[in-house]
């Protein structure tokens, strides 16, 4: 079995099951919209009224999610997932050059590093170690997703130019909480929408790792690391609709 921290070995196994259930001649399911897609690669995601992270009405619709009537491939998909992991690794690397670790410890949810206890100085440090290695893993599944994607042929979404607003270590965290968690309804979104098996492994190993993101900056910002007994799905649109105020281009 493929080691998944190889990345190229994993991409290629994710490659060549895309490939072996193409060839086997199975219907397509629907997925993305080709207003939105050109050659392959995810264009244009604009026009967001804010930040959508599901249903607000109780109920079964909260856990599934709407798709576009039109015909998709596994490559779109890859695309699809490559937009939010493409966003996500720009906001860490971004955010980290932004910010240092003694403004972590003047953030809001700690104090001065001159009043810290030693506990405290060693939990803002956690923290920071943290945010550096879901850095890391961000930039592992461009990687892996964008090689799969060269791999089937197809041309992986580049990285936008963003505007994340950000101007503090607590507007920092709570912009990467939303991030992880509309991540997390992403995948739960797109993960039926997937035909080739190793595709849909892959995007369900990526998806347990956003939802352990969610849970650490739930917490840090106050909130549940597990708020619900479900986690809910959303749809393309409202994915694009919620991150796409953050891209400039």
């Amino acid at each position: 079995m493929t080691d998944i921290n190889d990345p190229e070995g994993y991409a290629e196994r994710i490659a060549e099951s895309v490939k072996e259930q193409a060839e086997g001649g199975g219907s397509r399911r629907k997925f993305l919209n080709r207003s939105v897609l050109a050659g392959g690669a995810l264009l244009a995601l604009g026009g967001g009224t804010g930040i959508a992270m599901g249903q607000e009405d109780d109920g079964a619709d909260e856990l599934t999610a709407n798709f576009d009537d039109v015909e998709g491939t596994d490559i779109d998909v890859l695309n699809y997932a490559l937009t939010l992991e493409n966003l996500e690794n720009a906001f860490y690397r971004e955010g980290l050059e932004m910010f240092s670790e003694e403004d972590f410890a003047q953030a809001e949810y700690g104090r001065s590093l001159s009043d810290l206890s030693t506990e405290t100085a060693e939990e803002v440090q956690q923290l920071y170690d943290y945010v550096e290695v879901i850095g890391e893993h961000e930039a592992a599944h461009v990687k892996v997703l964008s090689e799969a994607i060269t791999l089937l042929g197809g041309e992986p979404t580049p990285e936008a130019e963003y505007d994340f607003g950000v101007e503090s270590v607590d507007g920092f965290l709570a912009t990467g909480q939303v991030f992880e968690n509309t991540g997390v309804a992403a995948y739960a979104g797109a993960a039926p929408f997937i035909e080739s098996p190793d595709l849909l492994s892959a995007a369900l190993s990526i998806h347990s790792v956003e939802a352990r993101h969610a849970a650490v900056l739930n917490h840090v910002n106050g909130e549940s690391s597990f708020p619900n007994a479900f986690d809910s799905a959303l749809s393309q649109q409202e994915v694009l609709d919620a991150v796409g105020p953050f891209i400039e281009s």
